[in-house]
């Protein structure tokens, strides 16, 4: 009797593994962006972001607004965005493509790659939960960008994350700045072979993870993470 009960037990805990093993499916994918060519396009340096959704470059020496086609700011996310924005590009170099398909392109409306790596800047902050689709004006990859907004909301990346719905909609706390000490003293984690600093537990340190203070990692030339947004 013993024997049996020890047997349906183990049958009881290899379902329950299974299930808690099983990947989550989805039905909504990443969509396929044409393929364009940036090296002949002159690039811009980034020198202001205004919002989540315009920033300011350097062309020829002329300060230019650009606004980033497709992109809709969430009302209670705003703040989540601006700070995604500049967490991707603050300081760097960045290459602007007018809409084509626009029947009257507005010349201040863009898409925007950043340099270094070619990352589709419009795109990634749909895709990362941190803005919606404008579907008020027609653009050329306004299906792209819907499918984008429904990748996320699927995941509940960034806005769509239910869980913190509740602490978005309270207004945000006035928090003193810390002051240049108590900054460096914070801990924060790199990793062995990338770039980029993290808080403690973002996914990105799932393989290594070193310790190490803020102001340590920002004299080394390690830059904020984009997904869990470490203290600056």
């Amino acid at each position: 009797m013993r024997n049996k009960k020890n047997f349906l037990l183990l049958i009881a805990l290899a379902i329950l593994s299974f299930c808690v093993a099983a990947p989550v499916k989805f039905s909504v994918e990443l969509p396929a962006f044409e393929k364009i060519s940036l090296t002949d396009l002159p690039s811009c340096q980034v020198i202001r972001i205004i919002n989540g959704n315009t920033i300011v470059v350097d062309m020829n020496n002329q300060d230019i607004k650009v606004r980033l086609t497709g992109v809709k700011p969430a009302e209670k996310y705003r703040a989540e965005l601006a700070l995604f924005v500049k967490n991707l590009l603050k300081g760097e170099d960045v290459y602007i493509v007018n809409d084509a398909d626009q029947n009257e392109p507005n010349k201040y409306d863009y898409y925007v790659y950043r340099v270094p790596d070619g990352l589709f800047v419009n795109a990634e902050i749909i895709r990362q939960g941190y803005g919606l689709a404008d579907t008020t004006t027609p653009f050329k990859y306004m299906a792209e960008f819907k499918q984008l907004e429904e990748f996320a909301k699927e995941r509940s990346k960034g806005l769509w994350d239910v869980s913190r719905l509740e602490s978005i909609s309270q207004p945000a706390p006035i928090i003193l700045p810390k002051t240049s000490t108590q900054a460096g003293d914070v801990i924060v984690y790199v990793t062995k072979t990338g770039k980029k600093y993290h808080r403690a537990g973002c996914s990105y340190l799932s393989k290594s993870a070193v310790p190490m203070k803020l102001s340590d990692a920002q004299a080394r030339g390690y830059s904020p993470c984009t997904k869990c947004n470490p203290p600056q």
